[in-house]
């Protein structure tokens, strides 16, 4: 994303590490983080670029060009608000969790698991996903994530052990294969993202009527195992979050694996746009998700 989103993600580690010594209001912390993000739009023009580009894909004509980059602006601006919130997540816990989230459709989530197979929980890059894991794991459900280094060791470290105080178990990508068919086989939840490939072993499909390449993850854990897909997305509504809970996608493997695979991969793309249209000041992807031309 260039150094000046290397600039940005410093000054949020260093940052968080005061307001865990609660040194900063957190309406301060708010503001400051909004300032850097106008920073950031403004001068990274690689990483808005590529966010204005992914835009234009989803709205086609629907939104001029002027209605699009007022669009991404506020993406920076809502991805800094959501930073701050993750850094202010050691405040949370078992008992004041429903002050801070309200639930909806968890009875999908309770359904599934009594099949024995485990969940797998399907979100994307977007609205506070962090945020959703935690509270899983503080509701007392046995949440495992798969996720993706932050470049920097340290700065990774500090992710991992935000999540891990919470009782989220954290699946580096580099070694997931194997942790997460065992986390289903213990019918424990797996939370994905299903918008973006990351290691470039994923697959060909149309998203937003356009071909893009998506992970295979969320399709083949479900078919693999017979866990049940439950979508999942969480964003803020007033002074709450309001974490949801989709229909369950259910896996019907017919023996043609690719194109098994195919067809669930589409099923969850589908709900996967509905949200980003529902929400599209807070789809977080700061890279190119289609091609040019």
């Amino acid at each position: 994303m260039g150094y000046l989103l290397a600039l940005v993600r410093y000054f949020l580690y260093y940052m968080g590490r005061i307001i865990f010594c609660r040194l900063l209001p957190k309406e301060l912390s708010y503001r400051i983080t909004r300032l850097m993000a106008d920073a950031h739009y403004f001068l990274a023009r690689p990483t808005r670029r590529a966010l204005i580009s992914n835009l234009r894909v989803v709205w086609g004509k629907e939104k001029n060009e002027r209605e699009i980059r007022r669009m991404a602006h506020r993406t920076f601006r809502r991805f800094a608000g959501y930073a701050v919130d993750f850094f202010y997540s050691p405040q949370i816990n078992r008992d004041n969790i429903d002050d801070w989230v309200i639930i909806k459709g968890l009875h999908y989530v309770d359904r599934a698991l009594s099949q024995g197979k485990g969940v797998v929980t399907l979100s994307a890059h977007l609205g506070n996903w962090e945020l959703g894991g935690i509270t899983m794991a503080l509701k007392g459900y046995k949440m495992n994530v798969l996720a993706l280094g932050h470049g920097k060791r340290r700065a990774t470290d500090i992710f991992r052990k935000q999540r891990e105080a919470k009782g989220v178990k954290v699946i580096p990508l580099g070694v997931a294969t194997r942790r997460c068919f065992q986390a289903l086989k213990d019918n424990e939840l797996l939370a994905t993202l299903g918008d973006r490939d990351v290691k470039g072993k994923g697959m060909r499909v149309e998203f937003f009527g356009k071909e893009a390449i998506v992970p295979k993850g969320p399709a083949t854990f479900s078919l693999e195992t017979g866990a049940i897909i439950v979508p999942s997305f969480i964003f803020k509504k007033g002074e709450k979050y309001e974490l949801s809970f989709e229909r369950p996608i259910l896996p019907k493997p017919t023996g043609n694996k690719e194109k098994d695979l195919l067809h669930l991969t589409k099923k969850c793309l589908k709900v996967i746009e509905k949200y980003i249209k529902g929400h599209p000041e807070e789809w977080f992807l700061f890279h190119r998700m289609w091609r040019e031309g």
